[in-house]
C-alpha cells in the first residue's frame, strides 16, 4: 500500500472513532438520570387515532416527579407496545393502563368495548350521520321520532354515547368528513332494548356532542310521569258548585171593583 491509502485508512478509523464517541456522549447526556423523587412515564410522541395499535415510534419515556405523576401510569414501553389506544391520544400524554387494552382475536373492535358494555350497530345516512363528521371516538345523543296521536314526537332516548367505529373502520387518522352507511355504538343491555325498540318504531337522528361537553340529558325514559290522583268531591264542594234555588215568592196586585155606585179595593195573588 502507498502512502496515501494509508493515511486515508487512517483518517476514516480516526473520524470512525469520533463519531463512536461523540454519540455516546450524547445518548449519556440525553439520558437523564431518576432520582429517588422522580419516576420514569411512559409518553406519546405522535397523535395516536383510537383503536390503533401502539408501536415503538408512538411513545418514549420521561422523568416527572412523583407528586404529579397521576395513578396507573405505567412505566416501561415492553408494557405499551403492541396495545391498542381505546381513546384519542396526543403529543405528550401519559400513557394510562385504563387508556389501553389488549389486541382481540381477529379484529381488534372487541378489545375496545368496556366492562359490561355491548357493540350495537345502526344504518345511518348523510343527515343521521352528522353529514359524516362523526368519527370513532366521538359521542353523541340519539333523538327517536315517532308517530303519537297522528302527530310526528321527537324524544331523547340515550343520552352520551360513544361511538366505536363507522362503517368498518374503528379507527381514523383523518379529521375529514366521510360519508357512512353504519355506525357502531357502545351501550349497556338496557339502552340496546331502547335503541333496538326506538328503531323499530321509528326514526333515529345522532347528534353529536362536543368532547368536553359532560352535561346530563333528561332522556324520555327517566321522565317523571305525573300521576292524577282522583278525588271525591265533599258535600261542601257540591253546594258551592250547585247554585241555590230558592221558590220564588207570589207577587201581589191590588184591583178596583166598582159594584154600583160602591168603590171595591181587593188584592189577588198572581
Amino acid at each position: 500500500m502507498n502512502k496515501n491509502t494509508i493515511t486515508f485508512i487512517l483518517m476514516s478509523a480516526v473520524f470512525g472513532f469520533g463519531a463512536v464517541y461523540i454519540a455516546k456522549n450524547w445518548l449519556d447526556n440525553s439520558q437523564q438520570e431518576v432520582t429517588e423523587d422522580q419516576v420514569s412515564v411512559v409518553i406519546t410522541t405522535i397523535n395516536i387515532p383510537t383503536g390503533t395499535i401502539i408501536e415503538a415510534k408512538h411513545v418514549s419515556l420521561a422523568v416527572f416527579p412523583k407528586t404529579i405523576v397521576p395513578k396507573k401510569t405505567l412505566n416501561n414501553l415492553e408494557e405499551v407496545i403492541g396495545k391498542v389506544a381505546k381513546n384519542q391520544f396526543y403529543i405528550g400524554d401519559v400513557v394510562r393502563a385504563e387508556r389501553l387494552a389488549n389486541q382481540g382475536d381477529g379484529s381488534y373492535l372487541a378489545s375496545l368495548i368496556s366492562e359490561n358494555m355491548r357493540a350495537v350497530t345502526i344504518r345511518v345516512n348523510d343527515v343521521v350521520g352528522v353529514a359524516g363528521f362523526i368519527l370513532p371516538g366521538n359521542t353523541v345523543d340519539i333523538l327517536n321520532t315517532y308517530q303519537q296521536d297522528g302527530r310526528p314526537t321527537t324524544e331523547v332516548i340515550l343520552s352520551q354515547i360513544k361511538i366505536l367505529a363507522v362503517d368498518q373502520r374503528a379507527a381514523s387518522g383523518e379529521n375529514k368528513p366521510q360519508l357512512v352507511r353504519a355506525v357502531t355504538v357502545e351501550v349497556d343491555l338496557a339502552q340496546a332494548e331502547i335503541l333496538m325498540s326506538a328503531r323499530r318504531n321509528g326514526y333515529l337522528q345522532l347528534a353529536l356532542r362536543n368532547p368536553t361537553d359532560n352535561v346530563e340529558v333528561l332522556i324520555a325514559s327517566e321522565q317523571p310521569i305525573a300521576e292524577v290522583v282522583p278525588t271525591e268531591p265533599t258535600v261542601k264542594a257540591v253546594t258551592e258548585l250547585v247554585p241555590k234555588v230558592m221558590p220564588k215568592a207570589p207577587s201581589r196586585q191590588r184591583v178596583e171593583l166598582i159594584r154600583g155606585v160602591r168603590l171595591q179595593t181587593v188584592q189577588v195573588d198572581i
